[in-house]
């Protein structure tokens, strides 16, 4: 009797477009820097070129991640207040003095769960951080948006 069924009819799977993910994300619009020009000995002849600064870390389950070297250079010590605007593919922290956020003790940042689901950094703990000091910003996305652009 066993070889003689044959198994039910299947039903095509049929996916609800509400709860599919968007395959591809629009990429973060990035700020427009200044491309030095360079002298005769290789030294850039645009002063006012923007210092950009990057960086790699790891977002732990709570959300925080360390860049003490991006603080540093953007002078935001323990206890600086900041905002936080989430992008389509990033998360930008910059100073405010009645921002919610703020740096840690230990030079943490902390990206809370709604910004980082929002942001897409809930699929890898791996961060590129992007520091302009000029402009007083920290952009904190995925690493696989640098291979995009």
């Amino acid at each position: 009797m066993g070889s003689s069924q044959q198994p039910p009819a299947t039903c095509p799977e049929q996916l609800i477009g509400a709860l599919i993910p968007p395959e591809t994300r629009r990429s973060a619009p990035l700020i427009p820097l200044a491309v030095p020009a360079l002298g005769r000995r290789g030294q850039p002849t645009d002063v006012a070129a923007e210092l950009v600064l990057l960086d790699v870390a790891r977002i732990d389950a709570s959300g925080r991640f360390c860049a003490l070297a991006l603080l540093t250079a953007l002078q935001w010590e323990p206890g600086h207040h900041l905002d936080l605007t989430v992008e389509t593919d990033a998360v930008v922290f910059g100073s405010s003095p009645t921002g919610q956020q703020t740096v840690g003790s230990r030079g943490e940042l902390t990206v809370p769960v709604a910004a980082r689901t929002l942001a897409g950094l809930d699929a890898d703990p791996r961060v590129t951080l992007v520091a302009v000091p000029s402009r007083d910003l920290l952009v904190v996305h995925r690493p696989a948006l640098v291979a995009t652009c």
